[in-house]
């Protein structure tokens, strides 16, 4: 697919991306997951390796 990028927009694609296993093997939840967050974040602005969401971080005291 990369080596025909010169047809890319002759066939309406804009951009390819490598997700889920096709980076690397791994539990089908992760290939999942992958999948899953590439459609939600599909047109919106790339966010890198950002957590698309906010996680509480609690602290232990000894009391």
């Amino acid at each position: 697919l990369k080596a025909r990028e010169n047809e890319w927009a002759g066939n309406g694609i804009r951009s390819i991306k490598v997700i889920g296993d096709a980076e690397a093997p791994g539990p089908i939840a992760w290939a999942t997951y992958a999948g899953h967050r590439f459609a939600r974040e599909l047109d919106e602005p790339d966010i890198g390796d950002a957590l698309p969401f906010r996680r509480e971080v609690t602290a232990l005291a000894a009391e």
